[in-house]
């Protein structure tokens, strides 16, 4: 991957070079969404790696696209929100009630010798109820008043919708707290050796859920956002 970034860099211009570097961050449990203003420097050190070695592998992964992950950085607005809706959204709104349901039954079976679960299931319930709440306000309130920006009023609209996206924000950031304790709550998503098929699988949609909600977050905090509001002071 060839570029002019450094060390010095925040994490989001990374994934924003190059959408392969996302897999990478979630395997060193680097957050480049709701922490990705950071530099990678300090991201790495945060976590005991060094961060010209990080830097080198970063350098080595392909410029083009290997992964299913599509390069949305040049997607102008509406196209990134028709984007995040058809696939962020709609994989929330499909996985949330699955992944309940699958910790109801490890639950039952298993929180009397992994008491742990008894957390994740508070956890992932309050997850879940953040996300679908969230996901409304975006699609109700937020989203159509994005679309229907225009050149004539676009100073007064950026203005009206401002509020909108500072809560949204902040509920980014909530959502990432309660992913931190999943994972930490999950051991990093490893199961015991004594967990079931349903454990292993639950353990495994988790970590899907936390990709994705990852990813989505840093679309909309690092690529819709600021397009629309760096629009403000053109």
């Amino acid at each position: 991957m060839e570029t002019n970034l450094t060390v010095n860099n925040p994490v989001k211009s990374f994934v924003k070079m190059n959408s392969q570097c996302a897999q990478v961050f979630e395997e060193l449990n680097i957050d480049f969404c709701c922490g990705g203003e950071t530099s990678l420097f300090s991201a790495c050190e945060e976590k005991g790696l060094e961060p010209e070695q990080v830097y080198q592998r970063l350098m080595k992964l392909p410029s083009g696209e290997a992964t299913s992950e599509i390069d949305v950085s040049g997607l102008a607005p509406a196209e990134l929100i028709e984007h995040i809706e058809s696939t962020h959204h709609i994989y929330l709104k499909q996985a949330l009630p699955r992944l309940v349901g699958l910790m109801d039954k490890v639950h039952q079976v298993h929180s009397s010798r992994h008491p742990e679960l008894i957390r994740l299931k508070t956890v992932l319930g309050k997850l879940r109820e953040d996300l679908e709440l969230h996901l409304l306000k975006e699609e109700q309130v937020l989203f159509p008043l994005l679309r229907k920006l225009d050149s004539n009023s676009l100073d007064l609209k950026m203005r009206v919708v401002q509020g909108p996206i500072r809560v949204m924000r902040n509920e980014h950031d909530e959502a990432g707290e309660l992913l931190k304790e999943i994972r930490e709550l999950t051991n990093s998503y490893v199961p015991p050796k004594d967990g079931c098929q349903s454990f292993q699988l639950l353990y495994k949609e988790l970590r899907q859920l936390e990709e994705d909600t990852h990813l989505h977050i840093y679309k909309e905090n690092n690529l819709l956002f600021p397009t629309l509001q760096s629009a403000v002071s053109v």
